[in-house]
């Protein structure tokens, strides 16, 4: 049992007496708290991590218990935190024996764990530890408690290991983060196992800084180098990257690579000549080697740059003719047909894409090569040919770009069940993990809730009714990448109703984003098609650069668009807000389409600018929206249109608008 002692009623009676008296007035039923503002619950909550905080470990233990009286849904995860401030063992182990919450039961090793160090049981806390794994806040504690010099140099050899050692990316940005909080002075050996461990964990300019410093001592090998060069690149020091890939001379194929590489670096930094003649000596000195082939589909995409298609045509050819067991060829064979298409040499294009397709059914560029294959037999008047063709394609794959494409040159429906209608099942287990998530968040705990999220994505491949239940569940929330791929599966596994697919595709604020789009003569279903691709519906998004919300706006440009609405109050942080970002995106891509009605073109100034569309509108064949997105040449842009394309197919057959 859990021993309450009067402090504890004196303090939760301070926390919520009055709250308590109103509710009871109200007749409350089984006592359970009321969730927001006001829940005298998550008062106490506050006040307990305050607490909690301050290092006041006793007040927040009582605290904590007292709320979770108050809470039974989130009760264990309260208990925990109880546990997880208590210095008495007998106390805390009666806390984390009243634990019944499978989820919240596989927390109380690591809650032991943080409990002993925070009573101060170092020793025991390193057991603690070690025993789950843990082998960084092990090393943490050795390390930052003070101790004899023969531990301290242990502990630092001990996390040495630990960065040298195959772990996830976040061990090793946790390991990093430790090290450089403690020592200032890290040996050559260690800045290289610091640089190789920023490598593996995506810290760029953490792994190039070290790399730096270990390379003075001429530590390194050659993939170390390599790295290093990968690393600059991603930071835009490509003058430094081309130093570092010089460095790779052996063995043949990373030198190989370290070429290709070298001359992507010139590209960026504006030295076109010179990266042509890079990547044509590549294919000279490294023939059989794949980064030839890398290099030969590179020129070809710098010639179409240039408008010299007939000289891409005939790297494309040669790069399938030269490598065709490797992964470029399909894609080669594939911008080769399609050239010979804008060419209008139909015969030749319907030959090498319907080769493209046979030779290599299962490539990712197989359903492209499918479905131009088709248009280059419509174009020859081989109707009956193209319709085959189109027809496969759907067989294969019914929610691709090429699907959507496909169903429109057949004049058939995208889906046969056309109903509006949702009729999830309900999984008590899922309602209720989904009922604690809304309190734990509310109460601030978004790591207790981060826990619940984690089991119930895991737990959703138990059976089919799951899948859906959780799906459902997590849409609109910052799970919602999580809910869209368990709507895919919903669709594979169960069947590919109208209802699966509006997991896939989901919807948020739906009244406002019909409303702001219709202010502003957009196609609803074009601007969920848009906030699909840019966030996933989840308004917490944030991307790698600022952009925010589900439009994914940059701050000043939100500023910008509220100062021309006149929204009163404005601040950066209401782009996070789903209706304010909405209005405000509305606004903004209405501005864009004002100035061309091809929505291809449109999409692509969206996510690359209006500049560079300027230039691509250049090429040969770009007046069909369709050529003009094969041919957009950052791969990123050209993925971006062509998914908001079907993105909008999709919400215009699974939505009334």
């Amino acid at each position: 049992m859990i021993r309450l002692v009067s402090a504890a009623a004196f303090l939760f009676s301070a926390a919520c007496s009055e709250g308590q008296e109103a509710r009871d007035a109200q007749g409350n039923p089984a006592g359970r708290d009321t969730v927001g503002v006001d829940s005298p619950a998550k008062q106490i909550v506050l006040r307990a991590r305050a607490y909690d905080r301050a290092d006041n470990l006793d007040s927040a233990r009582l605290l904590y218990e007292a709320a979770a009286k108050r809470e039974p849904l989130i009760r264990d995860w309260l208990l925990l935190r109880a546990a997880g401030v208590t210095r008495d063992e007998s106390i805390r182990g009666d806390y984390l024996k009243a634990i019944e919450l499978p989820v919240a039961q596989d927390r109380r090793k690591p809650t032991e764990a943080i409990a002993l160090e925070r009573s101060g049981e170092v020793e025991a806390a390193i057991a603690a530890y070690t025993a789950i794994g843990d082998r960084v806040s092990a090393v943490r504690l050795r390390m930052l408690v003070p101790t004899d010099t023969a531990k301290m140099l242990g502990a630092r050899r001990a996390l040495a290991v630990i960065l040298a050692s195959p772990g996830t990316a976040q061990n090793a940005r946790d390991a990093i983060a430790l090290f450089d909080k403690v020592y200032k002075d890290p040996s050559p050996a260690e800045n290289l196992a610091i640089a190789r461990a920023a490598y593996a964990g995506g810290l760029a300019a953490r792994s190039a800084s070290a790399f730096a410093k270990a390379s003075a001592a001429n530590l390194g090998t050659a993939q170390d180098y390599f790295n290093n060069g990968m690393m600059l690149a991603r930071l835009n020091r490509d003058n430094e990257a081309m130093l570092a890939f010089d460095r790779v001379t052996a063995p043949s194929p990373l030198a190989a690579a370290a070429r290709y590489q070298r001359a992507r670096a010139l590209l960026a930094m504006g030295r076109r000549d010179a990266a042509r003649s890079a990547l044509r000596d590549i294919t000279v000195k490294f023939p059989a080697d794949t980064s030839a082939a890398s290099a030969l589909l590179l020129l070809a995409d710098l010639a179409t740059d240039d408008n010299r298609d007939s000289d891409a045509r005939s790297a494309y050819a040669t790069a399938a003719r030269r490598f065709p067991r490797e992964r470029h060829a399909p894609l080669a064979l594939f911008k080769a047909g399609l050239i010979a298409y804008v060419q209008r040499d139909y015969r030749r294009a319907s030959a090498e894409l319907d080769s493209a397709a046979t030779l290599y059914p299962n490539a990712d560029d197989a359903l492209a090569a499918l479905y131009w294959s088709g248009r280059a037999w419509s174009a020859r008047g081989d109707t009956a040919s193209a319709r085959r063709r189109w027809r496969s394609l759907l067989a294969k794959e019914g929610g691709s770009y090429y699907s959507v494409q496909s169903s429109k040159r057949l004049g058939v429906p995208l889906l046969a069940d056309k109903s509006y209608e949702n009729n999830y099942p309900k999984v008590p287990d899922v309602d209720r993990a989904t009922q604690r998530i809304a309190i734990l968040k509310d109460f601030g705990m978004d790591t207790e809730a981060k826990f619940e999220y984690d089991r119930l994505y895991a737990d959703a491949a138990k059976d089919s009714d799951r899948i859906v239940a959780t799906a459902a569940a997590l849409a609109g929330t910052e799970q919602s990448t999580r809910s869209i791929t368990l709507g895919r599966q919903a669709v594979e596994k169960i069947g590919p109703t109208a209802q699966n697919y509006r997991l896939v595709y989901p919807v948020l604020v739906r009244e406002t984003l019909i409303q702001s789009s219709k202010e502003n003569g957009l196609d609803p279903a074009l601007v969920a098609s848009l906030i699909r691709q840019e966030s996933n519906f989840n308004p917490r998004a944030t991307s790698p650069v600022g952009a925010r919300g589900l439009m994914q706006l940059m701050p000043p440009v939100g500023r910008t668009l509220a100062r021309q609405k006149g929204i009163p109050g404005y601040s950066d942080s209401l782009l996070y807000d789903a209706a304010v970002n909405i209005r405000l995106g509305t606004a903004h891509l209405s501005g864009l389409l004002r100035r061309t009605s091809n929505i291809e073109r449109v999409l692509a100034a969206y996510n690359a600018g209006e500049s560079r569309v300027a230039r691509w509108i250049q090429k040969a064949g770009a007046s069909d929206p369709e050529v003009f997105t094969e041919r957009i040449p950052f791969v990123e842009t050209r993925d971006y249109v062509r998914s908001i394309v079907r993105n909008r197919a999709f919400y215009s057959t699974l939505y009334e608008w």
